[in-house]
């Protein structure tokens, strides 16, 4: 079998393609990593979100996530505001600046992917996301208790 037919290597080449589209049209140009970009355009789609919930969201650790939202929050994209409901805890919201650039880097990557993809038909492409969201969400196991 060669590798043209193995799903993960060509999973891996896509993401090569894709990350190498992102870097070039997004992530140079507006100096945002993709898990930047990640987390601004969460904080965006889920205003208030604490950051534990961020973090448990993106898989990563939370003092991983502490330290992306320093460094965002020094380029003063985001901010750190007392949750109303716990006292402890935070809750995320973006800047007008971390607001603008992440619907800039938003258009622009739409746009790009777009072009990316422009040989697939419009089927085609909802198909490849629909599949690729069953891929990385898989069911949650079968339990009959």
């Amino acid at each position: 079998m060669s590798l043209d037919r193995i799903f993960g290597y060509q999973l891996v080449q896509a993401g090569i393609v894709t990350g190498g589209n992102f870097m070039r049209e997004v992530g140079k140009p507006h100096k945002l990593r993709p898990v930047e970009f990640t987390i601004l355009q969460l904080i965006r789609e889920t205003p208030h979100i604490s950051p534990t919930t961020l973090a448990k969201t993106l898989a990563i650790t939370t003092p991983s996530m502490t330290a992306w939202l320093d460094k965002l929050s020094k380029r003063k994209l985001l901010i750190r505001e007392k949750s109303v409901s716990d006292g402890r805890g935070q809750k995320l919201v973006l800047t007008p600046l971390g607001s603008a650039l992440v619907e800039k880097a938003l258009t622009t990557l739409l746009e790009s992917e777009a072009a990316l993809l422009a040989h697939l038909s419009l089927g085609e492409r909802e198909m490849l996301l629909e599949i690729l969201q069953k891929i990385t969400k898989p069911p949650a196991p079968y339990s009959d208790s």
